[in-house]
């Protein structure tokens, strides 16, 4: 009985000393819905497809992770549990370059490179995406884009764009799902932005390169 009792308070003396487990981690994975993206017979236009170069999004060094930023107010901490599966700027980018491909007007969207043709250079810095819990509990994106010409020498345009989204509890479920429909406003709206009725910018820069 005593040798059972020692080896017990040993076990507990061991676990102690190894501390607690350590907490499950989980991925969440953004989902951007992107209504109506058909490049099928309805695509082929008048005018002959924008090429769109893409530079890689970029972040601001508190951002520029994959834990899930919480903030109360102005001060943000990195979740220990919950991860995206990717930078914000990563999952950012691609909600983005995907709704911006969709368009009637865009022949494609690829990775900038100097001597691959292309009408268009988009460009952009990632200012938020983090759960915010002060005021009632919510999602906050927020991303500035900057659309180029075909060398990247002169601004087109640039806009700064923000959402949030409510989150029904803060669970791993419900931020990855206001997550998805806050990338899903912002690529709708940097869409509409860029397009215009292809008046836009993207306009503009189609025609600067056919100069």
């Amino acid at each position: 009985m005593f040798i059972k009792a020692a080896a017990a308070a040993g076990l507990l003396l061991m676990a102690g000393c190894l501390g607690s487990a350590p907490p499950v981690e989980h991925y969440l994975r953004v989902e951007a819905a992107t209504a109506g993206c058909d490049k099928g017979a309805g695509h082929a236009t008048a005018t002959p497809g924008v090429v769109v170069a893409y530079m890689d999004l970029t972040a601001l060094d508190n951002l520029d992770r994959p834990a899930v930023l919480v903030a109360n107010g102005s001060v943000l901490a990195p979740s220990t549990r919950w991860y995206w599966e990717g930078a914000p700027q990563d999952v950012m980018g691609g909600g983005i370059i995907r709704a911006v491909n969709c368009q009637p007007g865009v022949a494609g969207v690829l990775k900038y490179r100097p001597r691959v043709e292309h009408q268009a250079v988009l460009s952009g810095n990632v200012t938020a995406f983090n759960v915010q819990r002060k005021n009632g509990l919510r999602f906050v994106a927020g991303v500035r884009l900057e659309l180029w010409t075909k060398d990247a020498r002169r601004l087109v345009g640039s806009r700064d764009f923000a959402v949030e989204t409510p989150i029904a509890s803060e669970t791993p479920e419900a931020i990855a799902d206001a997550a998805s429909r806050a990338v899903s406003r912002i690529a709708a709206e940097a869409v509409a932005w860029l397009t215009a009725g292809m008046g836009g910018p993207l306009a503009e820069s189609f025609a600067e390169s056919a100069k």
